[in-house]
């Protein structure tokens, strides 16, 4: 089985997540919630490996079958009232 790993970041001033990082190339999406953003992925992934074919050496990764892990950050600084 061939993984994959994306790595997302939260942006507080659009208030979404983004792929900052992965090994898919040509990877770029964002999502209002995480689960968007994971929910986009499947279908993305396998197009862009589709597409890309052609910058891997190994075929076994690219016919699959595939998963994917989600790495994703988010840090939250609040105020806390005395």
């Amino acid at each position: 089985m061939a993984e994959w790993t994306v790595r997302a970041d939260y942006d507080p001033d659009s208030k979404s997540w983004y792929v900052f990082d992965s090994d898919v190339p040509g990877l770029s999406t964002g999502a209002d919630s995480l689960e968007e953003l994971e929910a986009k992925l499947p279908r993305m992934i396998v197009e862009l490996l589709a597409l890309n074919e052609h910058l891997f050496d190994d075929n076994s990764r690219i016919n699959g079958p595939h998963s994917f892990r989600l790495v994703a950050h988010h840090e939250a600084f609040r105020a806390i009232a005395a």
